[in-house]
């Protein structure tokens, strides 16, 4: 009797009762969701002719602040600000079942932290980044996919210098696997593990030869911490790429790409790449966007563990909508219509608005967020049916859905 638990990152618009900033564990069914909320104050601010006057909580009613226009102190500081402002993105699962997330804390300066799920003290997060690392990536400036997870190994891009480090969870001395350029120069996001070839493939944005029009390639990385070398190029040609996704045969691999002066949701395209024996990828099939007669944004490619090739993208009805490739007769099937957008614009790396559910000798369910009429929601889509239900929930954003099966529960 295998079931599967999802994670997702959501918050309300209206009150929820929370405490600030935490990572909230609910059951609903046969699913675990984990979802962020935050709490605030309402702060009233009342201008007078020639001043200004401030409306604060008081323990016995409401104090008057009142000074001249441009010299009055808010109570309200930055620091305040953001010290209710922490922030959990780029969400996986480690090979225990627990879950793993960065964690943005403003009263560390800002620093990113991945934090995985009751491996603490007392069950609480344990904090997987040492003190002098951050995992974050500064791949287009916004970064994201910053990290990916094998098991208990993590790679990630760390901060300061933009290096990728090699991190075995519960080891706090990460190792390098990139190349020292003396400072921020080559940057890397959206990577994923490829067993196979014992190497990291990832993108990877080269600033040397120009700061302000970097080379961005796909690259692999050795995850031999004793083989440090310049990463070897594996796409290149184009102006951006994004999502480099190897299949569970580790044959093949995905990917999108695009050119400017589009933007990933003007117009891009999704290929298919097949290994060589070497790790070069060989033979290439454009799966969508290579149709001059339809202008499409394909992205957020995602293979199944049946080796299915799925994918969002917007043509036909102009909404971003689930795809699947049928590699034998080459045809992009849609799954399900519904005027909704299943995916959002890239603006930074490692967005994942959908999982699978299910092992291979279950039907293949999908489970989604998507935003209708400018509010969030959780679906679950049978792809063998073709049925599609919605899951009740209180929340009014969701983004950023992964899952694993039961049998990687702890």
């Amino acid at each position: 009797n295998h079931w599967n638990f999802v994670v997702l990152l959501a918050f309300s618009y209206d009150p929820i009762p929370c405490a600030a900033s935490q990572t909230v564990h609910a059951k609903l069914h046969t699913s675990t969701l984990y979802y962020q909320c935050s709490a605030a104050r309402r702060i009233q601010l009342t201008p007078g002719r020639d001043r200004t006057t401030a409306m604060r909580p008081h323990a016995t009613g409401v104090e008057k602040a009142t000074a001249p226009y441009g010299s009055w102190e808010s109570p309200i500081s930055a620091a305040a600000v953001s010290s209710a402002g922490k922030t959990v993105e780029g969400l996986a699962v480690a090979g225990d079942g627990r879950l793993l997330w960065v964690e943005t804390r403003p009263e560390e300066g800002g620093r990113a932290v991945l934090v995985k799920e009751g491996a603490g003290a007392d069950g609480r997060g344990l904090d997987v980044t040492p003190q002098e690392f951050a995992v974050r990536s500064l791949a287009q400036e916004y970064g994201g996919g910053a990290f990916a997870v094998q098991g208990d190994v993590v790679v990630f891009s760390n901060y300061s210098d933009q290096r990728l480090y090699k991190q075995t969870i519960g080891d706090n001395s990460p190792l390098p696997l990139t190349p020292d350029y003396g400072g921020s120069v080559v940057r890397y996001a959206d990577g994923v593990f490829d067993p196979h070839f014992s190497r990291y493939v990832t993108v990877m944005e080269d600033h040397r030869k120009s700061s302000s029009n970097p080379i961005t390639t796909v690259a692999a990385v050795s995850t031999s911490v004793e083989d440090v070398n310049e990463p070897i190029v594996l796409l290149s040609g184009n102006d951006f790429y994004a999502f480099p996704r190897i299949d569970p045969t580790e044959k093949r691999m995905a990917w999108i790409e695009w050119s400017d002066p589009n933007m990933s949701w003007d117009k891009a395209q999704l290929w298919v790449g097949y290994f060589s024996s070497k790790g070069e990828v060989e033979k290439r099939i454009c799966i969508a966007g290579g149709d001059p007669t339809i202008v499409e944004s394909p992205t957020e490619p995602k293979w199944s563990s049946k080796g299915e090739l799925f994918f969002i993208t917007d043509r036909q009805s102009g909404f971003w909508n689930i795809y699947k490739w049928d590699e034998q007769s080459n045809v992009v099937v849609q799954v399900y219509s519904l005027d909704a957008e299943f995916s959002k614009p890239m603006w930074v790396y490692g967005v994942s608005s959908y999982a699978f559910l299910g092992n291979d000798d279950q039907s293949q369910k999908i489970v989604c967020c998507y935003r209708q009429n400018g509010k969030s929601y959780v679906g679950l889509l049978d792809h063998d049916s073709g049925s599609f239900s919605k899951i009740d929930l209180p929340f009014s954003a969701v983004t950023n859905i992964v899952s694993a099966n039961s049998d990687d529960l702890p």
